[in-house]
């Protein structure tokens, strides 16, 4: 990104982040202190503090997914596992904020970056990404980046933008691989550009083309530099993709293992909700062929529609802004997450904050017109964000929502809390636990040293489950009450197994904790 040179400039920059680092920091503290909980940073933390418990470090690292999400998180569990995520993305948004309004107030002056400083502060898209604990500021960044670096690249069409471009798109495979569709679509891109950048043609894109190929000199620059262009901005990213799927094939002899696996991502299990039973069956916000997906756009992208408006007359721009929705459509439909969240949507609003950091305000006319309009559509953009987190049914989005405005803190999360809690400090250290990782893990985020409990993806959880007195010490299962009941693989098998002498009859137990969602059964041996 652009370089701050000046002294004055890295002092303001500091400035600048200290205060997003207070404001985010004690807001995260005071909606934590309220009892703000989501399963996202739960998975988080359970995934730390299951990290080195089970012998196979290689196999557990990558048994997550968003992978990029987890290693920011990681340093930050030193402090401690359970504040990591809220670490991580108060630390890394603020930076991020930073960094553009510093950008934004190098080129176009106080007004502007004073303006932009006040939107991301009080944005409540940016409020989420930096308090939630949530993976959605590595979207937000990941996505910024890449159209920052796209729209650099038209103004002077060097390799440096394109090969920092292939650099962060390498880094989508471990955020999310089906960001790479948007390759696809570059190549189509990185046409148009090697068109625009053969100097010495004044004319339409169509008409410069059909010049090129009449001439050989022509032809031969331009196979040469589209050729050396598909490999530069390919590279980084098809190696990256490579590279993870043979690790996936190589653990579990499945290309997409980590991506598949019930237990990998905080949301593997698609009924996850974490929401009471009659709030799960009433969501409704598919995002394709739905009028709701037309609303999300209306709430959250003003700002996006405006900057294709004011540069209609700046082709390649716009041409590049129109990347946005034509990789959100294909995100959407490559989805098999029927709910929908920012995580998609914020490439939108990242679009859009890019266009503005690589505008030209040097020779703009009308500045106070301009720095209305934009006063005026921030104002409007922080009120359709909040009515869409207001409106959002995504379970995630719901539970801070309701959380931080209406106080209403999630009565399941609290029972996980309590549960995990129960179980560090009142059963022996080191004993074995069994229950279905990919519903319980908000329960193992609050259980750091204590307990062993059996990963879903080893030999030993299925010979726990038949045989259940030998192989483990505690048992882990879902109430009739819980949202996940149904869907508790240890309650499926151990019903099936309740028939034959090695179901409940045949070894005998007691119940050490019970709650709505889920019971702690102990193994009398």
């Amino acid at each position: 990104m652009d370089k701050i040179n000046s002294r004055s400039s890295i002092f303001v920059f500091f400035i600048i982040w200290f205060a997003y680092l207070a404001f985010f920091s004690f807001a995260t503290i005071v909606i934590r202190e309220n009892g703000y909980l989501n399963f996202e940073p739960l998975y988080i933390t359970s995934h730390i503090n299951t990290l080195f418990r089970d012998g196979e470090l290689v196999k557990n690292f990558f048994l997550s997914y968003p992978l990029l999400t987890n290693l920011l998180a990681y340093p930050f569990s030193f402090f401690s596992a359970e504040d990591a995520p809220f670490f991580a993305s108060v630390l890394y948004t603020s930076f991020f904020s930073t960094c553009v309004v510093t950008i934004v107030g190098n080129q176009s002056g106080k007004v502007l970056k004073t303006l932009l400083f006040l939107y991301l502060l009080f944005s409540p898209i940016t409020f989420y990404a930096a308090t939630s604990g949530t993976s959605l500021y590595a979207f937000y960044i990941l996505y910024f980046l890449i159209f920052y670096y796209l729209l650099n690249y038209i103004k002077q069409f060097t390799t440096y933008h394109i090969t920092i471009l292939s650099i962060i798109l390498s880094l989508a495979v471990f955020l999310d691989y089906r960001i790479l569709w948007v390759l696809l679509i570059l190549f189509f891109y990185v046409f148009v550009f090697t068109v625009y950048g053969i100097k010495g043609l004044e004319s339409n894109t169509i008409i410069k083309f059909v010049k090129i190929t009449q001439h050989n000199s022509l032809r031969r620059k331009f196979r040469g530099h589209l050729n050396s262009m598909v490999f530069i901005i390919g590279f980084f990213p098809v190696v990256s993709l490579l590279l993870y799927l043979f690790i996936n094939y190589l653990m579990g002899s499945d290309f997409y293992y980590f991506y598949n696996v019930l237990g990998a991502k905080w949301n593997s299990n698609k009924f996850l909700s974490l929401l009471d039973t009659t709030t799960l069956t009433a969501m409704n916000n598919k995002a394709v062929n739905d009028f709701s997906f037309l609303r999300i756009l209306v709430f959250i992208a003003p700002i996006y529609f405006y900057e294709l408006i004011v540069n209609y007359k700046n082709e390649l721009k716009v041409f590049v802004l129109l990347l946005a929705p034509v990789l959100l459509y294909v995100l959407v439909r490559d989805s098999k997450i029927e709910y929908m969240g920012l995580f998609y949507y914020v490439i939108l609003v990242s679009s859009a904050i890019a266009s503005i950091t690589t505008a030209n305000y040097k020779n703009a006319k009308n500045k106070n017109l301009r720095n209305l309009s934009y006063a005026c559509l921030f104002i409007g953009c922080i009120y359709g964000e909040y009515f869409y987190f207001k409106q959002s049914l995504f379970s995630s989005e719901q539970i801070f929502y309701k959380s931080v405005v209406e106080k209403e803190n999630n009565k399941v999360l609290s029972q996980y809390k309590n549960g995990g809690r129960f179980l560090a400090f009142n059963t022996p250290e080191n004993s074995i636990v069994l229950c279905d990782r990919s519903i319980m893990y908000p329960l193992l985020a609050y259980n750091k040293k204590n307990n062993l409990f059996i990963s879903n993806t080893s030999e030993e959880y299925k010979m726990a489950i038949s045989n259940p007195k030998k192989y483990c010490d505690y048992i882990i299962i879902s109430n009739i009450k819980s949202p996940h009941y149904f869907y508790d693989k240890i309650e499926i098998n151990f019903k099936e197994l309740s028939k034959t002498k090695l179901g409940y009859n045949s070894y005998k137990s007691k119940v050490i904790y019970v709650c709505d969602a889920f019971r702690i059964i102990e193994v009398i041996k």
